[in-house]
């Protein structure tokens, strides 16, 4: 009984690791409390970077919710989320440059 719940729960968690392997970074994530942004968000720099191909990566704050900032704008990244500055633009927020 007690072996067979072991099994079931390695099994459980081994498929729960799939699946979250095959998720992209910014699918369902939404930044620190900014749900419904309408775009994808990112937790880190590098994942924004291969997504957003050649366009700006922007960081939006999680104290100064509607506004990005460029590269050498805004406060310290601590506590927020990058983006795409087209997508953010079309959504309607505020890019900061430097």
């Amino acid at each position: 009984m007690i072996l067979r719940r072991l099994v079931r729960t390695a099994v459980v968690v081994s498929i729960s690791l799939s699946i979250a392997a095959a998720i992209p970074s910014w699918a369902g994530h939404a930044g620190n409390g900014a749900a419904g942004s309408g775009f994808p968000q990112y937790r880190n720099r590098a994942d924004a970077e291969k997504d957003c191909g050649g366009d700006t990566v922007v960081w939006g704050s999680s104290e100064h919710k509607g506004v990005y900032y460029v590269d050498g704008a805004g406060p310290t990244r601590v506590g927020g989320f990058y983006a795409c500055m087209a997508a953010v633009k079309k959504a309607g927020y505020q890019v900061v440059n430097g």
